[in-house]
């Protein structure tokens, strides 16, 4: 958290966001550091998505918390597989 002066009170970039909106917000921004666009890039999810997401505009289908839920768990790993996904890949092991 920042402070501003002594009077103010702290900073929270999640200020407001509750629940999936708050996690989503958390896991992107604090955690990996990415921009909405950049985020909703390197997973292969679009933009608008994450946007309303966070803004709690939309609710989040079960799979989208599972892709979260993932990326949370192995953000590299999740990255991987998109960019398999993209490019038509199938999985590994098949």
């Amino acid at each position: 958290m920042i402070i501003a002066n002594d009077d103010a009170l702290p900073f929270d970039e999640g200020l407001g966001r509750t629940g999936f909106a708050r996690c989503l917000f958390l896991l992107r921004f604090r955690r990996l550091r990415l921009s909405q666009r950049a985020f909703a890039a390197r997973y292969g999810l679009g933009y608008p998505t994450i946007r309303d997401l966070e803004q709690g505009v939309t609710q989040p289908t079960p799979a989208m918390r599972l892709i979260v839920a993932a990326i949370a768990r192995d953000p590299g790993g999740m990255e991987e597989a998109a960019k398999m996904a993209s490019k038509g890949a199938p999985a590994e092991g098949r």
